[in-house]
């Protein structure tokens, strides 16, 4: 049944997708002390970019003259520069894992997990409940 909706569909690629980025960051832990290793990740899929289409910033409309419009041309976010992305730190072995950097991924990634189960199951739920067999 849930394979020909397209919201359960979205949820199980996600939830494999965040799967697989669980593994990459536990060898990422795992390898914290080989020398040369470089810490992995995945690449954000179409979720994710579906997502931020979605949920594009959105800007005020200024319906009176005298409404302040703000700064034109607004600036990016410290947390969302290309510095904040890059690694923090590379160790003298050339190991460039740093165990707090990847704990954080793994909480998101887990926070983010534990989302698309609650929404599978509250859309479970709602099609109980249209089918009348409660919620």
């Amino acid at each position: 049944m849930d394979g020909k909706l397209s919201i359960f569909d979205a949820l199980a690629r996600r939830m494999a997708w965040l799967g697989q980025r669980e593994q990459v960051l536990a060898q990422n832990v795992a390898n914290a002390d080989t020398p040369d290793y470089v810490p992995q990740d995945l690449e954000h899929g179409p979720f994710a970019r579906q997502l931020a289409r979605r949920l594009a910033p959105v800007e005020p409309a200024a319906t009176h003259p005298h409404h302040l419009r703000g700064a034109e041309g607004r600036a990016e976010r410290p947390a969302d520069s290309e510095d904040q992305r890059e690694r923090f730190e590379t160790a003298p072995s050339g190991n460039a894992v740093v165990l707090e950097e990847q704990l954080i991924k793994v909480a998101e990634t887990q926070m983010d997990y534990q989302t698309m189960t609650n929404l599978y199951r509250k859309h479970m739920q709602m099609i109980r409940m249209a089918l009348g067999r409660g919620g």
